[in-house]
């Protein structure tokens, strides 16, 4: 095999690759795209105001002690936020890894 077949193959690997990278990243904006995937039944609590992080925690049917033991975050804290407490990205995303949902939705 010469220098110049070598050199073909390599191109057309290169250009699977390249149509691969292409395909990726169109499915990673449309999922960007996509909104939060929660339930209706979830959305529609939400709506109507109740706190998004006492809602999943129900819908997940987690009670406040086994939430905080996934996230890593206080009893009492998380009782705080479901009572309207602010609280920052660092904990919106351990709170939304625990919950099995994008950060987006707890705010």
């Amino acid at each position: 095999m010469g220098d110049q077949d070598l050199i073909y193959g390599f191109e057309g690997r290169l250009i699977d690759l390249e149509t691969k990278v292409n395909e990726l990243e169109k499915r990673v904006a449309e999922l960007s795209a996509a909104p939060p995937s929660v339930p209706a039944s979830v959305q529609t609590r939400i709506d109507a105001g109740e706190h998004p992080v006492r809602v999943m925690r129900e819908f997940r049917l987690l009670t406040q002690s086994q939430l905080s033991e996934k996230c890593g975050i206080r009893p009492n804290h998380i009782s705080a936020i479901e009572r309207g407490q602010t609280f920052g990205l660092k904990t919106a995303k351990r709170l939304a890894a625990a919950l099995e949902i994008p950060a987006e939705v707890l705010f």
